[in-house]
């Protein structure tokens, strides 16, 4: 592979960007990659230069961890990401509308500029994230996803921190945080080129997801510690989408993708209420056991009779994409 010189900085860069590519895509595509870019920056500065350099690593990492439109979860991700733009959205602003006596009572703290982040950059970013998700605006779905999981990893990791690194307290916080962070993860993951245009079924998915994620959010105590509900339910809701996923076993994207948006909407709750309401770890054991032998049985069996099915069309989708 030859690597344009345009300067000892950018060449030495550009090099770096290409070995992000796996070692096979490189040998096959690097040096038109290299021509590309070459092309591309001819007539510009140090932007034009850092701008498509960044293009290039960020395409690398998608190859190379198999998130590009060619792949099944490039795929997956790109369906999923109305689901949970709407989900997040909801649960957010609903979780935000039903604690507003709380947040006025925050807001008389000795640290004003701490409570006011806390309690309005989340529902702000929420409902910017509803609004360009009906609109069918991506990079502004992804910029307001990714302003929710940053406010949610700060929270997680000053409940961490302050709380000296307390298992229940930091759950307690997971809850709410988590779901923020992953879906943040996803939606940055999922190929621009899948993602679906704006139009009256995109946002009636953005919609109807964000209505699901609020009423999830209203019919659910997540956040009290007497634990009104039944452990029996806490369970239900994680593995019914568990077994949802599985049904990308055998090629469908749809389920899989609505087992996918639940389990990072309801998961991280689920699993800290089965937890304190099992009593801990050493009491979880016993059934979590069996329970994941039973899933890992399911998910053979799933794929196992739907080999040649999954394999048919994964060719078929493959042909009309073409390489990645």
């Amino acid at each position: 592979m030859t690597t344009p010189v345009i300067g000892a900085g950018p060449s030495a860069v550009l090099r770096a960007a290409l070995q992000l590519y796996p070692e096979p895509y490189r040998r096959e595509r690097g040096e038109e990659l290299a021509e590309v870019f070459a092309d591309t920056t001819a007539a510009g500065g140090r932007p034009a230069v850092a701008r498509e350099v960044l293009g290039l690593a960020v395409y690398g990492l998608r190859v190379r961890l198999g998130l590009t439109g060619a792949t099944a979860a490039g795929r997956l991700l790109a369906v999923v990401a109305p689901m949970l733009a709407g989900a997040v959205a909801g649960a957010t602003l609903v979780a935000w509308v039903t604690t507003v006596d709380r947040i006025v009572n925050w807001l008389t703290w000795e640290d004003p500029y701490k409570v006011y982040f806390s309690s309005l950059c989340a529902p702000v970013a929420a409902a910017l994230l509803l609004v360009a998700g009906l609109l069918g605006r991506w990079t502004a779905v992804r910029g307001s996803a990714l302003v929710l999981g940053a406010v949610g990893l700060y929270d997680l990791a000053d409940a961490v921190w302050s709380s000296s690194f307390d298992l229940w307290w930091s759950g307690y916080i997971a809850m709410a945080t988590l779901p923020l962070v992953l879906a943040a993860l996803l939606l940055a993951a999922a190929p621009t080129d899948l993602l679906p245009r704006p139009g009256l079924r995109a946002a009636g998915l953005v919609l109807a997801s964000g209505a699901v994620g609020g009423l999830l959010e209203a019919a659910q105590s997540w956040d009290d510690t007497t634990f009104p509900l039944d452990l029996v339910w806490f369970v239900v809701m994680l593995v019914v989408p568990l077994l949802l996923t599985f049904a990308g076993l055998r090629g469908r994207v749809a389920p899989t993708a609505a087992g996918v948006a639940a389990l990072v909407l309801a998961g991280p709750g689920c699993l800290f209420n089965i937890w304190r309401g099992s009593g801990g770890v050493s009491q979880l054991l016993p059934a979590v056991g069996p329970s994941v032998a039973a899933l890992v049985l399911v998910a053979v069996a799933v794929h196992r009779f739907g080999r040649s099915e999954a394999a048919g069309a994964s060719g078929a989708i493959g042909a009309v994409h073409g390489p990645a």
